[in-house]
């Protein structure tokens, strides 16, 4: 099949998406192009080393009242392992915080958010 055959059997929102997709590749220098750019940063060390678990953060987490907003929209992956994985956010990025818990000046890294068994760690 053509590529001009298989774009006009696609819808006309994944038409526009992959030409912009195609534009957007042919514009960037070669070597631009980040296989994984939600992944902000790499640790060969344990996960529970970014920082201090902290206890109230973590009850909160738990009961929905500090959370990632989009759980994984950035992460830290540890030590090689796929389980050892932590999202993070900031008091002003990505952070659900209806209570005010949030610094500033630190940053949240969150193990198994979402679930029953959330745990936060700060890091400054």
């Amino acid at each position: 099949m053509t590529t001009a055959a298989f774009l006009r059997r696609m819808p006309l929102a994944c038409t526009a998406a992959v030409v912009a997709g195609g534009v957007l590749l042919t514009t960037l220098p070669a070597g631009a192009v980040d296989i994984n750019p939600r992944q902000y940063g790499y640790s060969s060390d344990q996960f529970y080393k970014i920082g201090n678990m902290n206890q109230e953060l973590s009850k909160l987490c738990r009961v929905g009242q500090f959370n990632q907003r989009r759980i994984g929209e950035y992460y830290t992956a540890f030590g090689g392992d796929s389980r050892n994985i932590l999202g993070i956010a900031k008091k002003n990025y990505n952070l659900y915080d209806p209570t005010g818990k949030a610094d500033e000046t630190k940053t949240y890294h969150f193990y198994n958010d979402g679930t029953s068994q959330c745990k936060v760690y700060v890091a400054p």
